[in-house]
Order: C-alpha cells, then structure tokens, then sequence
C-alpha cells in the first residue's frame, strides 16, 4: 500500500496538506501518524481553509463590488467574475497551505 492512501478524503484542502506533508515533510507526517493525531490534523486544515476560503471570497466579491444586481444584470459577467475572485483566493490559500 502507498503511504496516505489508507487516509479518508476530507476535502480540498486537508488533501493539498497531507500532500505537502508527504512530499515535503515526511517526517511531519509521519510523527503525527505514529501519534494518531494525522486524521484530527487534517479535519482542522480543511474547517479553518474551508472558512477561510469563503470569507475571503466573500470579502473580494465585495470589494469588486460583485453582487446580487449585478448577478440579475449581468450573470455571465457575474459568473466570469466570482469564478476569478474563487482562483485567486485558491491560489493564495494554497500557497500558504504548502509552505
């Protein structure tokens, strides 16, 4: 069996973690394996970035001045736009995430 394959999907963001943790810091990993504290680890990796991630988003929306008119006027621009502000955020959170 490959190392990490026998760890449940929790999300986007505990997945990007464990990754990390396995290519870059497998000592990391594995001490909190041994310490069966990895499966807690990653469930608070993917609450705090997945709430992290909507508040940011949220907060750039606003800032862009993203919203539900523009939404009703415009949806693909609105679409166009809110699928930008999301990639930007993922980029940023997953730079963080991996480091």
């Amino acid at each position: 069996m490959i190392k990490g394959e026998d760890i449940p999907y929790m999300g986007e963001w505990a997945e990007l973690r464990k990754n990390f943790l396995l290519e870059e810091k497998p000592e990391d990993y594995d001490e909190l394996e041994e310490g069966k504290l990895l499966i807690e680890y990653l469930i608070g990796y993917e609450d705090r970035y997945s709430e992290l991630f909507d508040t940011m988003v949220e907060n750039q929306m606003e800032v862009e001045g993203v919203n539900e008119k523009m939404k009703v006027e415009n949806p693909l621009k609105w679409v166009g736009l809110v699928n930008n502000i999301r990639s930007q955020v993922r980029e940023v959170l997953t730079a963080e995430i991996c480091r």
